[in-house]
């Protein structure tokens, strides 16, 4: 009877072990993955601009072109549909988007 009693305890003191050390391994990966996502996007918002009109939108990210214009495609690629590749400074299809 003791000795079952005794391999009863042993058996749980074992399990709370593992599960105690389960528990601490899945918080410190948890935490390093945080710590990543944290400075990867720390790294993103210090990003220098490739292109001249290009900026950022908070939810969006980077576009380029100029967002008061209503052709503006919102992308970090293209500008718009009609002046894909030129800036848009002086361009002749520049149309005011309506509020």
């Amino acid at each position: 009877m003791l000795h079952t009693l005794i391999a009863i305890a042993v058996v749980t003191l074992l399990l709370l072990t593992c599960s105690w050390l389960n528990y601490s391994q899945r918080l410190q990966s948890r935490n390093r993955r945080l710590t990543a996502t944290d400075s990867s996007s720390h790294r993103r918002s210090k990003r220098i601009a490739r292109d001249p009109e290009e900026q950022y939108i908070e939810g969006v990210g980077y576009v380029i072109g100029d967002l008061s214009c209503s052709y503006n495609a919102r992308s970090p690629y293209i500008r718009c549909a009609v002046n894909p590749d030129g800036l848009c400074q002086d361009c002749r299809h520049y149309h005011q988007k309506e509020e």
